[in-house]
């Protein structure tokens, strides 16, 4: 996943964070993801190129054989996703871009050229924790992604455990077990983290002021979020909406 333009949260396995321009995301088969973006106007749209393809190849798995034994090492680390810094994304831009358009053998060949490239790279990390694992099984994966989903549609509103327990058709102290075992949180962590990225997001962008933001992101009171945005920010709200407003004028002064 290249984001070329826009922001919002991103969701990989256990991790969550801010995403904006020039992002480049691996995530390998099987983990759960979410990139949500709020589209308000259309300044806020995200403009994104996303590859997706199969090990297999006429039914022969390709990433087995000798030559490519680095790109198939790369793909098996790649279970936690992985992201690489802007420069490496920058200089991708054009192949990614000349791929989405290819047909037919291109396609191939430049695909190969793309992950030789990444599996080069030593500068990536890995989003998800040693904490997640996602067990085979494609119903295990589209439950837990259901319910990051209804996570990501219904942030800014009360979601109780009988809601989720009910996106994932089990009842609460199943469901429970379930998510920790699943991505190394409860389901209210990972609610109160997701929430906090949004407010990252808003904060960002500079439209709403805290206390604006604090209510449109589902907490039900500013002391609740202040404390909350501190412990997993390990800075303050306001402090955190002046810092970005800082850069966002130095970037326009030299502009």
């Amino acid at each position: 996943m290249y984001i070329i333009k826009g922001d919002g949260v991103r969701i990989v396995g256990d991790n969550m964070d801010y995403f904006n321009n020039e992002e480049l995301v691996f995530i390998g088969s099987g983990v759960p993801h979410v990139f949500k973006n709020e589209m308000n106007n259309f300044q806020d749209e995200v403009d994104y190129i996303v590859v997706k393809f199969n090990r297999t190849i006429g039914g022969q798995d390709i990433f087995r054989i000798p030559e490519l034994s680095s790109i198939n090492n790369f793909l098996k680390r790649s279970n936690k996703g992985l992201i690489f810094p802007k420069s490496t994304a920058r200089s991708l831009k054009k192949q990614l871009l000349k791929l989405s358009k290819s047909k037919n053998e291109s396609r191939i060949i430049l695909l190969l050229k793309i992950l030789k490239t990444l599996s080069s790279h030593k500068n990536y990390h890995e989003l998800s924790s040693d904490n997640f694992i996602m067990k085979d099984g494609s119903a295990t994966k589209d439950r837990t992604k259901k319910v990051i989903n209804y996570i990501s549609e219904n942030y800014n509103k009360n979601i109780s455990l009988e809601d989720l327990a009910s996106v994932s058709y089990m009842t609460t102290n199943s469901f429970c077990r379930y998510f920790k075992n699943r991505t190394g949180k409860t389901a209210f962590q990972f609610i109160r983290e997701y929430r906090i990225n949004k407010a990252c997001q808003m904060l960002i962008n500079g439209e709403k002021n805290v206390s604006q933001v604090c209510f449109d992101t589902g907490f039900n009171s500013l002391s609740s979020f202040n404390r909350v945005f501190k412990s997993l920010k390990h800075i303050s709200a306001s402090e955190y909406k002046s810092r970005y407003s800082d850069l966002n004028l130095k970037h326009f002064e030299k502009a």
